[in-house]
């Protein structure tokens, strides 16, 4: 028996392991695939840097996974360090950053104690995780802890590696206190470093218009996999039976809408829903129908209602 055929079958098996119902599912948003353009897009240059802010829950994790996937599937020998940057007000912040980069990378042998040793270090390792096409992409979250003198030294390493031939993509994602830094770092005469990191910074933002939520949607439908291999999308393998005879997720965005307006404050609305809500309210109304997969399978209003005030309380 084959992976599709035991998941018809065997429904129940995978049900508790499905991404949506584990709300981790990472679903192709309308700012997911904004930003993937634009990373894919400054890929093509020799220094490329872009720089998103979220508010909390928006997604930005999602997004960071996502980034690495399309990464790795447009540039499958370019290499990838992702860091989450750390708050620190000593004096050893390069050197601190620097640790963080060979810890990553898994450096084999001992990191040096002093600053130049670091950076021969670092600057080594990039250039061997380049491999035969000569590209690094470097993902910094929380990057609004990113200080001055860091930037510094990206700046430099960026340089020094542009000049070998490689091409530097740096992608930072923060709260909303990264905007403030742009500011910083001008009035303490770094503007080069304004202009080279977040010179093109834009706020990353959650659900907010139904075109949002049809995305969404659609990609539970037909742009997924559950389980892996089984070539089975996100809604068949939840509902294989009603799947069969035509349901769809898509077809109940009008609905959807309709109680998200009605049940939440347009303000909040506007400023964009959280991904985590929104993965909280399909698990929700997915488990309200988990013995009910049929052909003739209908999902009312009264459940989808039922469904967003639950999430909204988690």
């Amino acid at each position: 028996m084959n992976v599709a055929s035991d998941v018809f079958f065997n429904r129940d098996r995978y049900w508790d392991d499905h991404p949506i119902i584990l709300r981790n599912a990472v679903l192709p948003t309308r700012p997911l695939k904004d930003a993937l353009a634009r990373v894919v897009d400054m890929a093509a240059k020799a220094r490329g840097c872009a720089a998103f802010w979220a508010n909390p829950l928006t997604g930005k994790s999602s997004c960071i996974l996502a980034i690495e996937r399309v990464i790795r599937s447009r540039f499958p020998e370019a290499g990838i360090v992702s860091l989450e940057a750390v708050k620190h007000d000593g004096p050893d912040s390069e050197g601190r950053l620097l640790s963080s980069i060979l810890e990553e990378i898994d450096f084999a042998h001992p990191i040096h104690r002093d600053l130049a040793g670091k950076r021969h270090q670092v600057k080594r390792s990039l250039l061997a995780m380049s491999g035969t096409v000569r590209r690094i992409f470097i993902i910094i979250d929380e990057a609004q802890e990113v200080t001055n003198a860091e930037y510094g030294w990206l700046k430099g390493v960026i340089n020094r590696l542009s000049k070998v031939g490689v091409k530097v993509s740096i992608i930072q994602f923060g709260q909303s206190e990264l905007k403030d830094r742009k500011d910083e770092l001008k009035r303490d005469g770094r503007s080069d470093l304004a202009v080279r990191f977040l010179k093109g910074l834009r706020q990353f933002r959650g659900l907010r218009s139904k075109a949002d939520l049809d995305v969404i949607c659609e990609a539970i439908d037909a742009h997924s996999e559950y389980p892996p291999g089984s070539g089975w999308t996100y809604t068949r393998s939840l509902f294989p039976k009603a799947y069969a005879a035509g349901f769809r997720f898509a077809g109940l965005t009008p609905s959807i809408w309709g109680k998200i307006n009605d049940l939440i404050p347009r303000r909040e609305i506007s400023g964009g829903l959280s991904m985590s809500l929104i993965a909280d309210f399909f698990g929700e109304l997915c488990k309200l129908y988990r013995k009910n997969d049929a052909s003739c399978l209908v999902v009312s209003d009264d459940a989808i209602e039922k469904a967003l005030k639950q999430a909204l309380l988690d």
